[in-house]
């Protein structure tokens, strides 16, 4: 594998990771009902009085940048 490639590969992946945080934090928000439903099954607090727990948040953005990177690597393949 060429550098070039390599730092193209780096900026796309740093591009994802960047273009995943308002998707991830959009998705949180509108994911209040499921947090909700969370924090009354188990007990773990998923939601504040400013919103959705830092973990929620976390655990959403990790998703999505798991599920572009995985499209990405479908789309680089082909």
């Amino acid at each position: 594998m060429k550098l070039k490639s390599r730092v193209v590969d780096a900026l796309i992946g740093l591009g994802v990771a960047m273009v995943s945080m308002p998707v991830a934090v959009v998705l949180t928000i509108l994911l209040v009902p499921f947090w909700s439903w969370i924090e009354s099954v188990s007990g773990i607090e998923s939601l504040g009085h400013s919103g959705p727990s830092e973990w929620c948040y976390l655990i959403i953005y990790l998703l999505v940048v798991i599920i572009c990177g995985w499209l990405w690597s479908l789309l680089k393949t082909k």
